[in-house]
């Protein structure tokens, strides 16, 4: 919901009672805006009758937020278009806002059920309102054109598991060598910002450091793989746990190189583990 105009009604209630809003409903608001906890009924009113009629009125003050910079004038045009016919709390980000060879569209509405669908060239995303803060939703929020704002968001950063980090690390690889899109490498990039530098890029700002390691030659960006990939292993977990993990890892990894062709990508992770692996066991020396 608009919190602006959840304040305004909260602060000027004898105007909007009884006329649009009950006591009630009033007073649902206020425990919203104060980040009350809710009754089961309490929260059912809320999302089917209070956020319906407050998403109605803040359409009228077609009020945009655009964050983020090297937009292309004639996308945010188009955005604010989209955004106007959707009469819900929503924004649009993704690189159709800033590159002219992205013609598909990422729109982003709060809603209180989860779902995702395409519509010709339009991706439709429904998210909670608490999932604004992971780094994923957020990462896009930062640069974007939105009919609603959130001042201040607190992303909450989770440790991403020690599989989830080698399956990115080891499909971005792949993806190289094969020469095909390379947008896991994006995910890796993302991962390393967020945990080694403490910053969540946005949409725009990682999508730029993204292409330019794209445009290396293959020998550098591995290169720069396998040096984001040894700094977040060692910065997420412990000498002692990588040393164990990684052990069983290396040996079926081993295994796995004299009897699969080609294994050029099997090399590359044996090789950049087994640096990691070694700087754990001098780690524990």
């Amino acid at each position: 919901m608009n919190e602006k105009i959840c304040k305004t009604i909260v602060e000027h209630r004898e105007q909007f009672v009884p006329h649009l809003f009950t006591e009630r409903q009033v007073d649902i608001m206020q425990k919203w805006l104060n980040k009350e906890a809710f009754t089961k009924t309490e929260q059912t009113y809320l999302y089917a009758s209070i956020s319906k009629k407050v998403d109605a009125l803040s359409m009228f003050g077609e009020e945009w937020h655009i964050t983020g910079d090297h937009m292309i004038p004639g996308r945010v045009e188009e955005a604010k278009k989209i955004l106007k016919g959707l009469n819900k709390p929503a924004f649009i980000s993704g690189t159709f806002l800033f590159s002219k060879e992205y013609t598909d569209i990422d729109i982003f509405i709060i809603s209180p059920k989860k779902k995702s669908y395409f519509i010709e060239n339009k991706h439709f995303i429904h998210l909670l309102e608490r999932d604004l803060a992971k780094p994923v939703f957020l990462c896009a929020y930062k640069h974007s054109i939105a009919n609603f704002e959130y001042k201040k968001i607190r992303p909450v950063i989770k440790r991403p598991a020690f599989n989830d980090i080698i399956v990115t690390y080891e499909l971005a690889v792949n993806e190289i060598l094969n020469k095909e899109d390379q947008k896991t490498v994006r995910e890796l990039v993302a991962e390393y910002y967020l945990h080694l530098k403490g910053n969540l890029l946005n949409s725009y700002v990682l999508y730029a450091k993204t292409q330019k390691i794209i445009s290396m030659n293959t020998k550098r960006k591995i290169g720069l793989l396998n040096m984001m990939l040894k700094k977040l292993l060692l910065r997420l977990y412990s000498a002692k746990y990588l040393y164990t993990r990684l052990g069983v890892f290396l040996k079926t990894l081993k295994e796995d190189i004299s009897t699969i062709q080609p294994n050029d990508n099997l090399i590359i992770f044996h090789t950049v583990l087994s640096e990691v692996k070694n700087e754990c066991r001098r780690a524990q020396a």
